[in-house]
Protein backbone atom coordinates (compact mmCIF):
# COMPACT_ATOMS: atom_id res chain seq x y z
CA UNK A 1 0.00 0.00 0.00
CA UNK A 2 2.86 2.24 0.70
CA UNK A 3 3.66 2.40 -2.38
CA UNK A 4 0.83 2.38 -4.18
CA UNK A 5 -0.04 5.85 -2.34
CA UNK A 6 3.30 7.05 -2.84
CA UNK A 7 2.25 7.14 -6.35
CA UNK A 8 -0.90 8.53 -6.14
CA UNK A 9 0.51 11.18 -5.00
CA UNK A 10 2.63 11.98 -7.52
CA UNK A 11 -0.52 11.55 -9.52
CA UNK A 12 -2.37 13.59 -8.18
CA UNK A 13 0.55 16.11 -7.64
CA UNK A 14 1.24 15.98 -11.59
CA UNK A 15 -2.32 17.00 -12.20
CA UNK A 16 -3.42 13.46 -13.62
CA UNK A 17 -5.80 12.85 -11.32
CA UNK A 18 -7.90 15.00 -8.75
CA UNK A 19 -7.85 14.65 -5.21
CA UNK A 20 -11.13 13.52 -4.98
CA UNK A 21 -9.91 10.63 -6.99
CA UNK A 22 -6.98 10.05 -5.91
CA UNK A 23 -9.19 9.26 -2.75
CA UNK A 24 -11.41 6.95 -4.01
CA UNK A 25 -8.55 4.79 -4.98
CA UNK A 26 -7.05 5.23 -1.51
CA UNK A 27 -10.14 4.13 -0.07
CA UNK A 28 -10.79 1.19 -2.44
CA UNK A 29 -7.28 -0.35 -1.86
CA UNK A 30 -7.76 -0.20 1.78
CA UNK A 31 -11.45 -1.91 1.44
CA UNK A 32 -9.71 -4.78 -0.67
CA UNK A 33 -6.20 -5.06 0.78
CA UNK A 34 -7.17 -8.28 2.98
CA UNK A 35 -7.80 -10.12 -0.24
CA UNK A 36 -4.97 -12.21 -1.17
CA UNK A 37 -2.81 -12.25 -4.45
CA UNK A 38 -3.09 -15.33 -6.65
CA UNK A 39 -0.72 -17.98 -5.77
CA UNK A 40 2.42 -18.07 -7.71
CA UNK A 41 4.75 -20.98 -8.68
CA UNK A 42 7.31 -21.46 -5.92
CA UNK A 43 10.08 -22.11 -8.24
CA UNK A 44 9.35 -18.76 -9.53
CA UNK A 45 9.81 -17.15 -6.64
CA UNK A 46 12.60 -19.06 -5.95
CA UNK A 47 14.42 -18.06 -8.88
CA UNK A 48 13.12 -14.29 -8.95
CA UNK A 49 17.04 -12.40 -8.33
CA UNK A 50 17.03 -10.05 -5.55
CA UNK A 51 18.26 -7.11 -7.71
CA UNK A 52 14.73 -7.50 -9.51
CA UNK A 53 13.17 -6.59 -6.38
CA UNK A 54 11.53 -2.89 -6.78
CA UNK A 55 13.14 -0.17 -4.65
CA UNK A 56 11.25 0.92 -1.68
CA UNK A 57 9.20 4.09 -2.01
CA UNK A 58 10.67 6.96 -0.70
CA UNK A 59 9.00 8.04 2.94
CA UNK A 60 6.61 10.63 2.75
CA UNK A 61 7.68 14.25 5.21
CA UNK A 62 4.35 13.22 7.21
CA UNK A 63 5.02 15.05 10.42
CA UNK A 64 6.81 18.37 8.38
CA UNK A 65 3.18 18.57 6.38
CA UNK A 66 1.34 18.41 10.07
CA UNK A 67 3.43 21.00 11.23
CA UNK A 68 3.15 23.13 8.04
CA UNK A 69 -1.09 22.66 8.39
CA UNK A 70 -0.56 23.47 12.07
CA UNK A 71 1.46 27.04 10.94
CA UNK A 72 -0.96 27.49 8.31
CA UNK A 73 -4.03 27.48 11.28
CA UNK A 74 -2.45 29.67 13.14
CA UNK A 75 -1.36 31.87 10.72
CA UNK A 76 -4.79 32.40 9.58
CA UNK A 77 -5.85 32.79 12.76
CA UNK A 78 -3.25 35.77 13.31
CA UNK A 79 -4.77 37.33 9.73
CA UNK A 80 -8.24 37.16 11.01
CA UNK A 81 -7.45 38.89 14.29
CA UNK A 82 -5.27 41.66 12.65
CA UNK A 83 -7.43 42.48 9.87
CA UNK A 84 -11.02 42.24 12.21
CA UNK A 85 -8.81 44.85 14.63
CA UNK A 86 -7.79 46.86 11.71
CA UNK A 87 -10.62 47.07 10.06
CA UNK A 88 -12.96 47.58 13.40
CA UNK A 89 -10.88 51.09 13.42
CA UNK A 90 -10.78 52.00 9.90
CA UNK A 91 -13.94 50.51 8.22
CA UNK A 92 -15.85 53.26 8.71
CA UNK A 93 -13.63 55.73 7.34
CA UNK A 94 -12.88 53.91 4.12
CA UNK A 95 -14.07 54.87 0.86
CA UNK A 96 -15.89 51.97 -0.98
CA UNK A 97 -13.16 51.24 -3.48
CA UNK A 98 -11.17 50.95 -0.49
CA UNK A 99 -13.19 48.22 0.93
CA UNK A 100 -14.04 46.40 -2.02
CA UNK A 101 -10.22 46.33 -3.00
CA UNK A 102 -9.35 44.90 0.68
CA UNK A 103 -11.86 42.30 0.98
CA UNK A 104 -11.13 41.50 -2.82
CA UNK A 105 -7.32 41.07 -2.20
CA UNK A 106 -8.11 38.95 1.31
CA UNK A 107 -10.41 36.88 -1.52
CA UNK A 108 -7.60 36.06 -3.66
CA UNK A 109 -4.98 35.11 -1.17
CA UNK A 110 -6.96 32.73 0.36
CA UNK A 111 -8.16 31.18 -2.62
CA UNK A 112 -4.72 31.23 -4.28
CA UNK A 113 -3.44 29.39 -0.86
CA UNK A 114 -5.99 26.85 -0.78
CA UNK A 115 -5.61 26.15 -4.69
CA UNK A 116 -2.08 26.02 -3.88
CA UNK A 117 -2.60 23.24 -0.98
CA UNK A 118 -5.12 21.11 -2.68
CA UNK A 119 -2.68 20.62 -5.01
CA UNK A 120 -0.41 18.61 -3.05
CA UNK A 121 -1.73 14.47 -1.81
CA UNK A 122 -0.99 14.56 1.36
CA UNK A 123 -3.71 14.63 3.67
CA UNK A 124 -2.73 17.42 6.23
CA UNK A 125 -2.30 19.98 2.86
CA UNK A 126 -5.89 18.95 1.96
CA UNK A 127 -7.56 19.36 5.34
CA UNK A 128 -5.70 22.90 4.79
CA UNK A 129 -7.17 23.07 1.29
CA UNK A 130 -10.72 22.28 2.92
CA UNK A 131 -10.61 25.08 5.66
CA UNK A 132 -8.75 27.78 2.81
CA UNK A 133 -11.81 27.16 0.38
CA UNK A 134 -14.30 27.34 2.92
CA UNK A 135 -13.11 30.73 3.46
CA UNK A 136 -12.95 31.31 0.27
CA UNK A 137 -16.64 31.08 0.59
CA UNK A 138 -17.42 33.34 3.21
CA UNK A 139 -15.07 35.96 1.66
CA UNK A 140 -16.99 35.45 -1.81
CA UNK A 141 -20.08 36.15 0.37
CA UNK A 142 -18.24 39.39 2.12
CA UNK A 143 -17.18 40.98 -0.68
CA UNK A 144 -20.56 40.25 -2.48
CA UNK A 145 -21.79 42.34 0.52
CA UNK A 146 -19.59 45.31 0.23
CA UNK A 147 -20.77 45.77 -3.45
CA UNK A 148 -24.52 45.41 -2.97
CA UNK A 149 -24.15 47.72 0.05
CA UNK A 150 -22.05 50.08 -2.01
CA UNK A 151 -24.75 50.02 -5.35
CA UNK A 152 -27.39 50.34 -2.88
CA UNK A 153 -28.73 47.35 -2.57
CA UNK A 154 -32.44 47.58 -0.21
CA UNK A 155 -32.29 45.08 3.19
CA UNK A 156 -34.18 42.19 1.50
CA UNK A 157 -32.72 41.37 -1.51
CA UNK A 158 -29.45 41.77 -0.01
CA UNK A 159 -29.76 37.88 1.00
CA UNK A 160 -30.09 37.16 -2.73
CA UNK A 161 -27.06 39.21 -3.54
CA UNK A 162 -24.82 37.60 -0.74
CA UNK A 163 -25.66 34.48 -0.86
CA UNK A 164 -26.22 33.49 -4.49
CA UNK A 165 -22.36 34.45 -5.37
CA UNK A 166 -21.23 32.60 -2.41
CA UNK A 167 -23.34 29.34 -3.78
CA UNK A 168 -21.78 29.80 -7.03
CA UNK A 169 -18.62 29.77 -5.81
CA UNK A 170 -19.59 27.04 -2.57
CA UNK A 171 -21.08 24.98 -5.32
CA UNK A 172 -17.64 25.10 -8.41
CA UNK A 173 -15.24 24.09 -5.21
CA UNK A 174 -17.03 21.40 -4.74
CA UNK A 175 -17.81 19.84 -8.19
CA UNK A 176 -13.59 19.83 -8.26
CA UNK A 177 -14.05 18.57 -4.58
CA UNK A 178 -15.47 16.64 -3.32
CA UNK A 179 -15.73 17.10 0.39
CA UNK A 180 -17.38 17.25 3.38
CA UNK A 181 -16.74 20.76 4.32
CA UNK A 182 -17.30 21.83 0.57
CA UNK A 183 -20.44 20.43 0.78
CA UNK A 184 -21.44 21.72 4.31
CA UNK A 185 -20.95 25.24 2.39
CA UNK A 186 -22.97 24.98 -0.61
CA UNK A 187 -25.95 23.55 1.16
CA UNK A 188 -25.33 26.47 4.05
CA UNK A 189 -25.51 28.93 0.65
CA UNK A 190 -28.12 27.10 -0.79
CA UNK A 191 -30.19 27.29 2.77
CA UNK A 192 -29.57 30.83 2.79
CA UNK A 193 -29.98 31.58 -0.76
CA UNK A 194 -34.09 30.32 -0.72
CA UNK A 195 -34.76 31.27 2.67
CA UNK A 196 -33.66 35.01 0.87
CA UNK A 197 -35.71 34.10 -1.80
CA UNK A 198 -38.82 33.18 0.56
CA UNK A 199 -38.47 36.51 2.38
CA UNK A 200 -38.81 38.40 -0.83
CA UNK A 201 -41.45 36.71 -2.42
CA UNK A 202 -44.01 36.33 0.75
CA UNK A 203 -45.37 39.38 2.35
CA UNK A 204 -46.84 38.56 5.23
CA UNK A 205 -44.56 37.64 8.42
CA UNK A 206 -46.66 34.93 9.96
CA UNK A 207 -46.97 33.12 6.34
CA UNK A 208 -43.39 34.39 5.71
CA UNK A 209 -42.14 32.14 8.65
CA UNK A 210 -44.08 28.82 7.98
CA UNK A 211 -42.79 29.45 4.33
CA UNK A 212 -38.88 29.95 5.55
CA UNK A 213 -39.12 27.29 7.57
CA UNK A 214 -41.35 24.62 4.70
CA UNK A 215 -38.84 25.76 2.04
CA UNK A 216 -35.65 24.77 4.19
CA UNK A 217 -36.86 21.30 5.40
CA UNK A 218 -37.28 21.02 1.92
CA UNK A 219 -33.73 22.01 1.09
CA UNK A 220 -32.38 19.65 3.64
CA UNK A 221 -35.15 16.62 2.25
CA UNK A 222 -33.35 16.41 -1.01
CA UNK A 223 -29.95 16.98 0.34
CA UNK A 224 -30.67 13.74 2.24
CA UNK A 225 -32.24 11.84 -0.78
CA UNK A 226 -29.41 12.85 -3.15
CA UNK A 227 -26.85 11.60 0.11
CA UNK A 228 -28.43 8.33 -0.07
CA UNK A 229 -28.02 7.66 -3.26
CA UNK A 230 -24.60 8.90 -4.10
CA UNK A 231 -25.37 12.09 -5.65
CA UNK A 232 -23.07 13.83 -2.75
CA UNK A 233 -20.11 12.13 -1.74
CA UNK A 234 -19.45 12.05 1.21
CA UNK A 235 -22.48 10.82 1.94
CA UNK A 236 -21.91 11.52 5.56
CA UNK A 237 -21.94 15.14 5.72
CA UNK A 238 -24.69 14.45 3.31
CA UNK A 239 -27.19 12.54 5.54
CA UNK A 240 -26.37 14.75 9.41
CA UNK A 241 -26.52 17.71 7.93
CA UNK A 242 -29.39 17.51 5.59
CA UNK A 243 -31.42 15.84 8.37
CA UNK A 244 -30.79 18.07 11.00
CA UNK A 245 -32.10 21.27 8.41
CA UNK A 246 -35.14 19.24 8.47
CA UNK A 247 -36.35 18.57 11.57
CA UNK A 248 -34.82 21.87 13.02
CA UNK A 249 -36.83 23.99 9.68
CA UNK A 250 -39.71 22.13 10.83
CA UNK A 251 -39.39 23.09 14.35
CA UNK A 252 -39.19 26.65 13.68
CA UNK A 253 -42.40 26.25 12.11
CA UNK A 254 -44.53 25.01 15.11
CA UNK A 255 -46.36 27.98 16.50
CA UNK A 256 -49.47 29.40 16.73
CA UNK A 257 -52.32 27.14 14.79
CA UNK A 258 -49.78 25.23 13.43
CA UNK A 259 -48.19 24.36 16.00
CA UNK A 260 -49.86 20.57 16.46
CA UNK A 261 -49.63 19.58 12.99
CA UNK A 262 -46.08 20.88 12.27
CA UNK A 263 -44.37 18.99 15.72
CA UNK A 264 -46.46 15.99 14.42
CA UNK A 265 -44.59 16.17 11.38
CA UNK A 266 -41.55 16.98 13.06
CA UNK A 267 -42.25 13.21 15.49
CA UNK A 268 -43.05 11.81 11.99
CA UNK A 269 -40.07 12.84 10.11
CA UNK A 270 -37.38 11.92 12.77
CA UNK A 271 -39.08 8.51 13.93
CA UNK A 272 -39.32 7.58 9.85
CA UNK A 273 -35.15 8.68 9.81
CA UNK A 274 -34.74 6.20 12.72
CA UNK A 275 -36.35 3.35 10.87
CA UNK A 276 -34.57 3.62 8.17
CA UNK A 277 -31.12 4.30 9.88
CA UNK A 278 -32.01 1.11 11.17
CA UNK A 279 -33.29 -0.85 8.01
CA UNK A 280 -30.30 0.43 6.10
CA UNK A 281 -26.69 0.28 7.71
CA UNK A 282 -25.09 2.64 4.72
CA UNK A 283 -28.24 5.19 6.37
CA UNK A 284 -26.94 4.46 9.99
CA UNK A 285 -26.16 7.86 10.53
CA UNK A 286 -29.73 9.45 9.99
CA UNK A 287 -30.23 7.99 13.37
CA UNK A 288 -28.34 11.36 14.46
CA UNK A 289 -30.79 14.26 13.53
CA UNK A 290 -33.54 11.87 13.62
CA UNK A 291 -32.70 11.36 17.52
CA UNK A 292 -32.41 14.94 17.88
CA UNK A 293 -35.63 15.82 16.27
CA UNK A 294 -37.49 13.25 18.45
CA UNK A 295 -35.76 14.89 21.51
CA UNK A 296 -36.57 18.28 20.71
CA UNK A 297 -40.03 17.74 19.22
CA UNK A 298 -41.49 14.70 21.69
CA UNK A 299 -41.58 16.99 24.77
CA UNK A 300 -43.15 19.67 22.96
CA UNK A 301 -45.99 17.52 21.69
CA UNK A 302 -46.65 16.28 25.01
CA UNK A 303 -46.59 19.33 26.78
CA UNK A 304 -48.98 21.02 24.56
CA UNK A 305 -51.93 18.19 23.92
CA UNK A 306 -51.52 17.37 28.08
CA UNK A 307 -50.49 20.35 29.35
CA UNK A 308 -48.55 18.06 31.97
CA UNK A 309 -45.05 18.01 33.52
CA UNK A 310 -45.35 14.81 34.62
CA UNK A 311 -46.81 13.13 31.13
CA UNK A 312 -43.97 15.13 28.95
CA UNK A 313 -40.96 14.03 31.41
CA UNK A 314 -42.75 10.33 30.78
CA UNK A 315 -42.68 11.03 27.25
CA UNK A 316 -39.47 12.24 27.34
CA UNK A 317 -38.54 8.98 29.52
CA UNK A 318 -40.13 6.72 26.94
CA UNK A 319 -38.33 8.40 24.13
CA UNK A 320 -35.05 7.62 25.65
CA UNK A 321 -35.78 4.12 26.31
CA UNK A 322 -36.91 3.70 22.22
CA UNK A 323 -33.33 5.28 21.35
CA UNK A 324 -31.50 3.45 23.61
CA UNK A 325 -33.46 0.44 21.91
CA UNK A 326 -32.63 1.23 18.70
CA UNK A 327 -28.93 1.83 19.48
CA UNK A 328 -28.32 -1.70 21.15
CA UNK A 329 -30.29 -3.22 17.87
CA UNK A 330 -27.85 -1.27 15.79
CA UNK A 331 -24.43 -2.36 17.35
CA UNK A 332 -25.53 -5.60 18.36
CA UNK A 333 -23.03 -8.30 16.85
CA UNK A 334 -24.62 -9.85 14.13
CA UNK A 335 -23.92 -13.59 13.31
CA UNK A 336 -24.54 -15.37 10.11
CA UNK A 337 -25.59 -19.18 9.83
CA UNK A 338 -23.30 -21.30 7.83
CA UNK A 339 -24.25 -20.38 3.90
CA UNK A 340 -25.30 -17.03 4.56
Amino acid sequence: MNGLEARIDQWVEAGLITPAVGDDLRRYEHEHQDIAPPPTAPDAVAHVPEAAAPPPPPSQPRALALVGEVVGYLGAALVISAVSFLLGRTWADLPTAGRIAIVAGLLAVVAVGGTLAARVATDPAQRLASVLLLATVGLTAWLAWVIAEAAGVADEPMGIAVTAPALVVAAAIYAVRRRGLAQLATLAALAGLASSIVSVTVEDDLDMGTAIGVTLATVGAVWVVAGAIGWLRPAAPALVAGGMLTVLALQTTAYDETRTPMLITVVAVAVAMIAVAIAVSRLALLIVPGGIGLLVSTPQLIDHLVGDAVATWVGVLLTGVALVVAAVWMVRERRQLPGG
